[in-house]
Order: C-alpha cells, then sequence, then structure tokens
C-alpha cells in the first residue's frame, strides 16, 4: 500500500507511523514530515460538498480564518485513492469523555468552541455537516508562549457528508442516535441546516447526562424514537439534568421537532455570549460516567434508507446485518455494547468527483 512505509505527496515525503483510524469511507494513518505529525486520509473518492470543503481549506489563509475546523494541508490523488493530510489531533470528544478527561463545569466553552465551528461551516462555508457527533470532534491542547497555560480546542472534523446548504435533499443520513426527525419522514421536501443543531444538541445531551437521548439496538428503534418524542418528552429529560436553568432553555430550543422554532447557530452562540462576573458562576452539571467498554469501535456513519448494511470484520460481531434490522452501538449508563455498522457506497446527493 505504502512503498516502505513512505508516500510522496506534493512534493512532500511522509512517513507513515501507523494507522489510526477506519470508517466507511476510508482509512486514517499517522504520518511525519520533517519534525511535524499529521494525519493522512486514504479514501477512494470524494463526495461533491467534501471536494468544496477541501478546496475551499486548502489555502493557509483560508484555513487560519477557521479556528475551530480541521486544518487541511494538501489534498492530492494517487493512483486509484485520494489523499487529505490534516493537523493531527489528540483525541476525539468522545474519547475524552469516555475516559472522564472532559470537566463539565466548563460546558458553556465547549459548546462555544463547538458552535463557532458550525457557524464556520453554516455561513462563511454555506455547508452543512449532516453528521455532528462526539466521534467528529477533534480535542487539541495548545500552550501559551508567555503564560505556558494550556488551554483544550475543540475543532469539526470528518467532513464526508458536508453539503451545500441550498440543496440538501438526501434523508436518513448520519448516525442514528443524532439525526434530526426532518430527515427521518417520508416526504420529499427538503430540509436546512438546522439538522445540525438538533445533532449539535444530542451531543450535548450526551455529555452532560453520561448517556443518550435515544436508546435502543436496531436502527428502526432508533428511528421510532425519534419520530414519535414530544417537545414535552424532550423538556423533560432536559429537566432532570442537573444544569443552570438558562442552558437547559438553550438545549430545549436546540431540540425543537419543528425546524421553525429551533434555533438557528447564531441564536445558540447568543445564548453562550458570557456573563458579567456579577452574573457569573460555575456551571453545574450531574456527574456521570462512562464505563470503558472491552473494546470500542467506530460508530460508523452510514445512509441506511434503502441500503443494505454490510458486516464489518470485528471480533465483536456476530450477527448478519440487513437494512432492517441492524445491531449497532447499545450505549446505557451501565454498559456500553458497540457494534459497528459499515458501508461503502456513495450518498445519493454526493456525486463522485475525480482529478
Amino acid at each position: 500500500m505504502f512503498l516502505n512505509n513512505y508516500i510522496k505527496i506534493n512534493d512532500k515525503q511522509y512517513t507513515i507511523l501507523e494507522k489510526i483510524g477506519e470508517g466507511s469511507s476510508g482509512k486514517v494513518y499517522k504520518g511525519q514530515y520533517l519534525n511535524q505529525f499529521y494525519a493522512i486520509k486514504q479514501q477512494e473518492y470524494l463526495g461533491e460538498g467534501e471536494y468544496e470543503f477541501y478546496q475551499h481549506l486548502n489555502q493557509p489563509k483560508e484555513s487560519q480564518k477557521f479556528r475551530n475546523l480541521i486544518q487541511i494541508y494538501d489534498v492530492v490523488k494517487i493512483d486509484r485513492f485520494i489523499y487529505i493530510v490534516m493537523e493531527l489531533g489528540e483525541s476525539s470528544l468522545y474519547d475524552e469523555t469516555v475516559n472522564n478527561k472532559i470537566d463539565k463545569t466548563n460546558i458553556r466553552f465547549i459548546m462555544q468552541q463547538i458552535g463557532s465551528g458550525i457557524k464556520q461551516l453554516h455561513e462563511d462555508l454555506n455547508l452543512a455537516h449532516r453528521d455532528l457527533k462526539p466521534e467528529n470532534i477533534l480535542v487539541q491542547t495548545i500552550k501559551s508562549e508567555i503564560t505556558q497555560e494550556t488551554q483544550q480546542i475543540f475543532k469539526l472534523c470528518d467532513f464526508g457528508y458536508v453539503k451545500n446548504i441550498n440543496n440538501l435533499k438526501t434523508k436518513a443520513i448520519g448516525t442514528p442516535y443524532y439525526i434530526a426527525p426532518e430527515l427521518l419522514n417520508n416526504s420529499n421536501d427538503l430540509y436546512n441546516k438546522k439538522c445540525d443543531i438538533w445533532s449539535f444538541g444530542q451531543l450535548i445531551y450526551e455529555l452532560i447526562s453520561g448517556s443518550l437521548m435515544f436508546q435502543g439496538d436496531t436502527i428502526q428503534k432508533i428511528q421510532n424514537q425519534i419520530l414519535t418524542i414530544t417537545d414535552g418528552d424532550i423538556q423533560n429529560l432536559i429537566d432532570k439534568l442537573l444544569l443552570e436553568r438558562e442552558y437547559k432553555e438553550l438545549l430545549k430550543n436546540m431540540l425543537k421537532r419543528n425546524v421553525k422554532d429551533r434555533y438557528d447557530i447564531n441564536q445558540v452562540l447568543n445564548c453562550l455570549k458570557p456573563k458579567s462576573r456579577s452574573q457569573s458562576r460555575n456551571t453545574s452539571v450531574e456527574s456521570k460516567n462512562y464505563q470503558n467498554p472491552a473494546q470500542i469501535s467506530i460508530r460508523t456513519t452510514f445512509q441506511f434508507q434503502g441500503q443494505i448494511i454490510q458486516k464489518q470484520q470485528c471480533p465483536l460481531m456476530e450477527n448478519k446485518f440487513n437494512q432492517n434490522q441492524c445491531q449497532f452501538i447499545q450505549k446505557t449508563n451501565n454498559e456500553q455494547k458497540r457494534f459497528p455498522i459499515n458501508n461503502n457506497f456513495v450518498p445519493n446527493d454526493q456525486k463522485k468527483l475525480d482529478f
């Protein structure tokens, strides 16, 4: 695959150190050039929206504008594969949460960081992410050269399903637990970028409560829960959180079933603006720990409407899968079972692009 563990990309020879990830769209390797480390993604195709995103960010001046989006350094096609050279993160938000490394009293800062990345996508690039989840939030630690203090930075990554906000058509795309209701109905209506706000709200609910809002061991069960839950049900769940009232209200508005009633990213960020010193106080949240499973597998992004789900090679997998009955991750407060789903196809609204 790599000649003597090296690959040359645009006059730079990278040393391939190890594989650090694998999903439905490709593999990710840790690479080194000179004294710097990078993430190098290898895949066979780019979606139309993904190509548009990478082209825009593959400009030094442009990339530096987007502090909360992963930085892209190179995009090139070699033989049948496309390689994307990106900045290397320390971990994902999911990893940090599982290992109890997230300070939940700092929830406002975390939300601001993720929200800023969504705003950059929605307003500066006119794109919707369509697969926001803890695994797709990169965590980095930066250190001040002056004070030597460190700070975590949260960045959006994995843009395989980004799409222009004016052309959002494909339904049932993303990861089941975070999909907005409007992506699961049977209408042919277009949806809008607020589908990311719903996913963002689900992500934050999970981060604070330590559990997913929707539980189930099949896609159909998760779908049914998302389609039948009411605003009142959601409000009751949020009211049980040990969280300041203002953040509860924000979450409720992020998780409105009716898209017209749901907050947009500017409204979300406006609610997250720092308080005055006289008003500020620590956010109280419930401390619930994830139990680290014996083996963790990727919660794979997929589009499941009318598609066959392919079995992935994994020691945990013993079941056969099809589009109607598909075991995947089941997380509860006391147990996590991770059954990955894999798919290898192009979404209906993502054209294969060549160079």
